[in-house]
């Protein structure tokens, strides 16, 4: 058998045949003779054997589950070999797996409106000829498209007035598609927009009135669910706030560096880790922070240095990061570099050029994407960490906190920063009030012990 495994194996590294043939009755079926052809198209020029090629694990793998035990077998019995460039190969056989999608001929792009009921494009050119600003406008199409979406579906009706809006309220929060439900918050926000077209459109102030009781109802519903996120928080502090989320991020990459670089969990691990490293540094929207595109939206200095400059999806204004911290940039290089030595960041980073950071591809994820990360890291979804890095800022300078909440998180608008602009005012008059009375308190110490001398010298 050892004389087999020599012949089969010659063409592998010393050390890795040995120790192949010292544990010869432990080898899976066919991993002596795909690794072998492994290290023959290795020998044949595809890549370094420190790092081989994608080109290699295709040789020597026919199928998906030769090439799942030729992972196995590298990770058991040549630890040191870069497994990295596998992960193409592996992402080929997960598309594979995958049903061919159905190809819908080609149509017609629609205009704006064009799927509305009748009566809303009646109304739709007064929306477009007001002077309102044009991020607005497109918010409130947008939300007016969602709207009619419900009315085509047959689940709400299309005249104006407090029955659709009852019932735009209901598809939205209890569709019979669970995947398309949305929160209080947005449900109020495209039933607003729905209102702004009744607006200009002339619709019977009454019929605006009783839409406008719904949305003051979704809104408060929102402002509910508001009040648990300062529960998350009140229990993210109480574990330690941002030094806990330091800590989870040193797990996230321990738990990485013990795992192969081909691993789905381990780039699974530092994607989590460098998400909530980045959102720390500097909070973005998760809306922007899944778009951005290396040497675009997020650019690497050649000296190391990471930077990130967007406009904002919410307020159209532009926004940066600066020079991010030189630990976050660490983690930007080992997200990168996804299990490749280090001498190659500068290749990496040319090839990468252009695709999205958070999955290397050329397509934008899922929005949800960076509240799933962080939620799974440290339980509570992205947007919670905007707000944490506002109550860090209003607990250290209450006074001018303000402001400087408005430019780390973005607000477009004073009314924008309302919430944390009041925290802010009333955790300054607080200071103030503490220290007004403190003052008083020393002022008004009687000295006891003078008044008892002057009392004996009096009677003297």
């Amino acid at each position: 058998m050892k004389a087999d495994l020599d012949v089969i194996l010659k063409e592998t590294p010393a050390a890795v045949r040995r120790a192949m043939i010292l544990d010869a009755h432990n080898l899976a079926p066919g991993a002596a003779q795909v690794m072998g052809r492994f290290w023959t198209a290795v020998r044949a020029g595809h890549g370094n054997p420190a790092m081989p090629g994608a080109e290699a694990y295709r040789a020597a793998a026919a199928s998906e589950s030769t090439f799942r035990c030729l992972l196995r077998a590298l990770s058991r019995y040549a630890p040191q070999v870069c497994t990295a460039p596998a992960r193409l190969v592996s992402d080929e056989w997960y598309a594979r797996r995958r049903k061919p999608a159905i190809k819908a001929m080609p149509t017609a792009e629609k205009p704006v409106g064009a799927t509305w009921p009748e009566a809303w494009q009646r109304m739709k050119p007064r929306l477009d000829t007001t002077s309102i600003r044009l991020s607005t406008r497109k918010r409130y199409i947008a939300s007016i498209d969602r709207c009619a979406v419900v009315v085509a579906e047959g689940l709400a009706s299309d005249t104006h007035g407090f029955v659709a809006a009852c019932e735009l309220s209901d598809a939205f929060l209890f569709h019979p598609d669970k995947t398309r439900r949305v929160k209080p918050v947005t449900a109020g926000n495209y039933i607003e927009g729905l209102i702004a077209l009744g607006a200009k459109g002339g619709v019977a102030e009454a019929s605006l009135t009783a839409m406008r009781v719904i949305l003051r109802d979704l809104r408060d519903q929102a402002a509910l669910a508001e009040k648990n996120k300062y529960g998350r928080l009140s229990e993210l502090m109480e574990r330690g706030g941002y030094a806990h989320v330091a800590d989870r991020i040193g797990e996230l990459r321990r738990r990485a560096h013990d795992l192969p670089a081909h691993s789905a969990a381990r780039r699974r691990c530092l994607q989590q880790a460098v998400v909530c490293a980045v959102i720390l540094n500097k909070p973005p929207r998760k809306g922007d922070l899944v778009s951005w595109r290396i040497g675009e939206q997020i650019v690497r200095d050649v000296d190391g240095t990471w930077r990130a400059s967007w406009e904002q999806e919410k307020t159209v204004s532009e926004t940066e990061t600066g020079a991010i911290w030189p630990e976050i940039c660490e983690i930007l290089d080992e997200w990168m570099l996804d299990g490749r030595p280090d001498r190659l960041v500068h290749v990496r980073y040319q090839e990468l050029l252009g695709r999205n950071w958070l999955t290397f591809d050329d397509s934008v994820p899922y929005r949800n994407l960076p509240t799933e990360l962080t939620k799974a890291a440290i339980g509570v979804p992205s947007h919670d960490l905007r707000t944490l890095a506002a109550d860090y800022m209003r607990r250290h300078d209450p006074a001018h906190a303000a402001n400087v909440i408005a430019t780390h998180l973005g607000h477009g608008t004073r009314k924008a920063g309302e919430a944390y602009r009041a925290e802010c005012e009333g955790a300054a008059a607080q200071a103030i009030w503490q220290e007004a009375r403190a003052r008083i308190a020393a002022h008004s110490a009687k000295p006891r012990g003078r008044r008892k001398t002057q009392g004996r010298m009096a009677n003297v």
